[in-house]
């Protein structure tokens, strides 16, 4: 029997989410610091942090179950399965790498969309739209796969929601996202708040939390082994393939020219990154 939307657990649940983006929002006008900021020693930034990890990554196992149906279910390639799993395993093992309660988990989507995302509780999916385009390079999907790891380990999704809690631009959101928890649905809202995208029903991850992505994406893709310069080769083909302007379900990402230039720099300003790319080169 589904939980009633209104039980009193969802409402306190709810009501004390939105009591934290209250007290952010009347610290912020009052130019007070704010008591919620964190230091994201991954990201070398602090962060204003208002809802915890098991709060975000009760959102995620909510919703993954359905996101894998909404995307085609897994592949009927197993191969590519076996490829995904084997990948993830390796970039689990790298210094600095997410370490969500679940684990790292990759899976293939038999859907043709060219698209690629993670939930905060590990879950990361590559759609076989995705896989084509990379032609099944593992490099290139390395960088990808340290992309979505770097939106884990960069607390991207619980910034993303707490900030929208802090200006009072979520509170529908995580309301819904609240009341929906209640009821062990996925929502749109849900997705929205997670930063899975327009195709989701909600925006993407800001510009600033997808260089920082792809920054992380090189960096874990070059710990596990794998030729950081990929990463760039597969966003000069995006770029040559669909102009530079990403496509309607990535319109709040920066344009591939940009991720294409930003990362080919990191090939020769990042020391780590840089070495390794000299390394592959050689």
């Amino acid at each position: 029997m589904t939980r009633s939307l209104t039980s009193p657990a969802v409402a306190r649940a709810r009501r004390e989410v939105l009591e934290r983006g209250a007290a952010a929002l009347a610290a912020i006008a009052l130019g007070l610091p704010l008591a919620n900021c964190a230091q994201n020693e991954t990201l070398g930034r602090s962060q204003l942090i208002l809802v915890s990890p098991e709060e975000v990554e009760q959102m995620a196992d909510m919703s993954e179950a359905q996101l894998r149906q909404k995307f085609g279910g897994p592949t009927r390639d197993r191969r590519r399965q076996r490829e995904i799993e084997r990948l993830a395993d390796r970039m689990a093992a790298v210094e600095g790498a997410p370490r969500p309660r679940r684990g790292l988990r990759g899976e293939a989507l038999a859907s043709p969309s060219l698209n690629a995302f993670a939930l905060p509780n590990g879950y990361t999916a590559y759609l076989d739209g995705l896989w084509d385009f990379a032609r099944g390079d593992r490099d290139e999907l390395a960088s990808i796969m340290g992309h979505e790891m770097g939106h884990i380990a960069g607390r991207h999704a619980q910034e993303r929601i707490s900030q929208h809690l802090a200006f009072s631009v979520g509170a529908a959101i995580i309301g819904t996202a609240a009341a929906a928890a209640g009821s062990g649905r996925y929502t749109p809202a849900i997705g929205a708040a997670l930063g899975l995208g327009v195709a989701l029903g909600g925006s993407a991850f800001s510009r600033e939390h997808e260089y920082e992505a792809d920054q992380l994406g090189l960096i874990y893709a070059a710990r596990a082994g794998y030729d950081p310069r990929k990463g760039v080769a597969f966003f000069a083909r995006m770029e040559e393939s669909m102009g530079d302007n990403p496509m309607s379900f990535l319109a709040t990402h920066p344009p591939y020219g940009d991720r294409r230039r930003r990362m080919a720099r990191l090939l020769e300003t990042n020391p780590e990154i840089a070495a390794a790319s000299r390394r592959r080169a050689a």
